[in-house]
């Protein structure tokens, strides 16, 4: 298992896994896009850059990989390169997960809270966390 930031030309690959495995994600060459492979993706998820805050977004592991620990070793790697606080928007059954991760419960920096306010329209069951830095 190998985890990599893709450089900017690999971005189609991230896409063509997310829509492989139906993920709603879609990566863009501005993003930080994180893969794990083995060899080929088999996880992946992306870090925007939203007026100067980190959003973590499409977290996804492919079905027959999951409950391996993949995506807690992705987002350690991740983490571990960020030099501010990264938010992200929790499906609320995944709300443990990322607790353990070290994201707490947040109010949002006023540059995301339209997205979330999308998403919850949306009726995504989702709450906003955050790991500080």
């Amino acid at each position: 298992m190998h985890i990599v930031q893709l450089n900017v030309i690999s971005t189609p690959l991230i896409n063509k896994f997310y829509k492989q495995h139906r993920g709603r994600g879609r990566a863009i060459k501005q993003d930080q896009n994180w893969v794990v492979k083995d060899p080929d993706i088999i996880a992946a998820c992306r870090v925007q850059h939203i007026e100067g805050v980190l959003l973590l977004s499409s977290v996804l592991v492919a079905p027959k990989h999951r409950s391996k620990g993949i995506a807690r070793a992705l987002l350690t790697q991740v983490f571990a390169q960020q030099n501010a606080a990264v938010y992200t928007f929790a499906y609320r059954h995944l709300y443990e997960f990322y607790q353990q991760m070290g994201l707490c419960e947040c109010t949002l920096p006023s540059q995301l809270q339209p997205y979330f306010d999308s998403y919850v329209a949306q009726k995504r069951d989702i709450v906003a966390m955050c790991l500080p830095k």
